[in-house]
């Protein structure tokens, strides 16, 4: 077998960090205290983020870190290896009901990952440079971010670092489970707590893989010791974890298994610190999404010329082209949102093309929308407002890119408040605002603030059916925690329609108050008030009060439409949730609609 490129151990060294090789936990303050003492909550949060919750000053941690991490191809050819040691310090301060931690390793790092004795030099030194990690109020982990043109190597570490620096759902019992998340995707871990001091976790399974290239992910060996201190801080752990993946078929490699080992250890008592937060930071996904745009760009373009790509995508407009021909080009598609990433003179160009307004214009504008800078973000504003040269359905399909655009602006934002206003494209610029505020949580807190009082205010100034819908299907795109409570409002409305739009609005807001308004509208009198919190069910990982209103629908539901959604719901459930296999027998066995009897019976058949 013929070794692998650097290229190749660089990438599976970062599968590996990313498919959950990194594993630390850190639990928190005088609440977490007393719930692993089995006291009562104090009512103050629902689970612990850190050691430091509760707590307005900044407290600092030192510690001792050892990291040895390695995988090898699934025939046991050696793939790379990393180890870190040294030390590693924590500063960490509650900002709002969130957490902020400082880190700064200022360690060793080598990695054999083929990258030449100056490259390992590089990355070492990037890993001394300090880090900064977000968690909300429940101990889940939001973003890690550091200093602008860090390696995506070395941000993948950290943001592994932060994906297991949660502890959720924190209680008084002796054992309790939780559903939490990294890189590869949702996993479901199991807590024992030890006494009042001791504290392990294990990885259950993971439900949900991120990475389309995994078909399967394991982690035969995963266990996590903690030490806690009287306070609740993390004094050491003890981490072992091994991993077996498998890739889809055609790649360089049909799997991996890795293996990893961590200690860390308290080298000092925990103290207040008067250390700044890392100013400037920049999430490190975001600067990794920016690393690798710029070599895909380059390798979707490749010799095409704009002229090539232009005649290339004509083929979406032939209703006689065949499946090669589509293929070719979804491929020139996705080659102009690279050139309109990399090159001025294909932007001008689109645009004398837009205002021709030829037969292309529903791809350009597509494309304006995936290439996402801030140039096509201003096309497409010019494109949607009153003054376009497009026509009323052009118009109304430049404004919907606009309001789909990955990394909106604030100019972005401004365009579409201003759209609201408009009579051809007002609603779909609402949605898109939704859609921006659902984008800018992770990427600009301040700008998601200003889009999310925007919504707020336009909700409660509505007066008529329609208005209160069409904001509250935009706050449904944006999957706001904060905007709950401006939601809860129009459970009750006496109009169907908003009571539909409420199910919507309740999506992707992720807690038990959501499923429980939810479960609420499963039971209303009007057919599309149901079918609409079904829908939007559907969006959801599966908890105990929404199976049970699901499977009430699936049993007792009259009309057809609204109960085919909940027994396609159950099936999707069942392989995480086996005990919904009554409902789906007796599906199987009784109900009226052959169809939906075959559905159930197929789900009982999968294992």
């Amino acid at each position: 077998m013929k070794p692998f490129s650097t290229t190749a151990k660089v990438a599976c060294a970062g599968a590996l960090i990313a498919c959950g090789a990194l594993a630390i936990g850190l639990t928190s303050n005088e609440v977490a205290a007393a719930k692993l003492k089995g006291k009562a909550d104090s009512g103050q949060t629902t689970s612990a983020a850190l050691w430091l919750i509760g707590s307005t000053e900044q407290i600092e941690a030192k510690y001792a870190l050892n990291y040895d991490a390695r995988v090898i191809t699934s025939t046991g050819q050696p793939m790379t290896s990393f180890q870190l040691a040294g030390p590693l310090t924590l500063v960490g301060v509650q900002i709002g009901r969130k957490a902020v931690v400082r880190g700064e390793f200022s360690g060793t790092l080598s990695a054999d990952a083929g990258a030449g004795t100056d490259a390992s030099k590089q990355l070492e030194q990037a890993a001394q440079q300090p880090f900064q990690l977000e968690f909300d109020s429940e101990g889940a982990f939001v973003r890690a971010s550091g200093r602008p043109g860090t390696p995506a190597f070395i941000g993948r570490i950290w943001s592994a670092l932060g994906e297991y620096l949660q502890v959720k759902g924190l209680a008084a019992e002796t054992h309790w489970e939780a559903r939490e998340h990294d890189a590869s995707g949702s996993y479901v871990a199991a807590y024992d707590r030890e006494g009042t001091t001791q504290l392990s976790k294990h990885k259950l399974r993971y439900d949900l893989l991120t990475a389309k290239t995994l078909t399967s992910y394991e982690m035969p060996v995963s266990q996590g010791k903690f030490e806690l201190d009287e306070q609740g801080g993390l004094v050491s752990l003890d981490l072992s974890e091994n991993s077996r993946a498998t890739l889809a078929p055609g790649g360089p490699l049909p799997g991996f298994e890795g293996t990893t080992t961590l200690k860390l250890t308290r080298s000092s008592s925990r103290s207040t610190k008067a250390s700044p937060m890392l100013i400037g930071a920049q999430p490190f996904d975001q600067m990794a999404k920016a690393q690798n745009q710029g070599a895909r760009d380059d390798a979707m373009i490749g010799k095409r010329t704009l002229a090539d790509v232009l005649s290339e995508i004509q083929t979406f407009q032939r209703p006689d082209a065949d499946h090669a021909q589509k293929q070719r080009a979804g491929v020139a598609f996705a080659a102009l949102t690279g050139m309109l990433r990399r090159d001025p003179a294909a932007l001008a160009a689109v645009r004398a093309n837009l205002l021709k307004g030829g037969p292309l214009t529903e791809s350009l504008l597509g494309a304006l929308r995936d290439a996402s800078t801030p140039e096509t973000q201003k096309l497409l504003a010019e494109l949607a407002a009153a003054k376009s040269p497009l026509d009323a359905d052009q118009r109304l399909e430049a404004a919907r890119c606009l309001s789909r655009v990955p990394t909106p602006n604030a100019e972005t934002v401004q365009a579409l408040k201003a759209l609201r206003a408009d009579p051809n494209v007002g609603v779909q610029a609402t949605y898109g605002l939704g859609t921006a505020l659902h984008h800018l949580q992770e990427s600009d807190a301040a700008l998601a603030t200003d889009v999310r009082n925007e919504l707020t205010g336009q909700l409660a100034s509505a007066t008529s059916p329609g208005a209160q819908a069409a904001v509250l299907t935009s706050l449904g795109n944006a999957g706001d925690p904060t905007t709950l409570e401006a939601i809860r409002r129009y459970v009750t409305s006496p109009d169907p329609i908003v009571r539909a739009a409420v199910a919507q609005a309740l999506r992707r807001i992720p807690g038990a108050d959501a499923d429980t308004l939810l479960a609420g509208l499963c039971g209303d009198a009007v057919t599309d008030v149901r079918y609409s919190a079904a829908d939007a069910i559907a969006e959801r990982p599966p908890s105990s009060v929404l199976a049970l209103a699901i499977s009430s629908l699936a049993l007792k539901e009259t009309a057809l439409q609204v109960r085919a959604k909940a027994v396609n719901i159950l099936a999707q459930w069942y392989p995480l949730e086996p005990t919904l296999a009554p409902t789906l027998q007796a599906v199987a066995s009784n109900d009226s609609n052959a169809d939906l009897r075959n559905v159930a019976k197929g789900a009982l058949g999968k294992t």
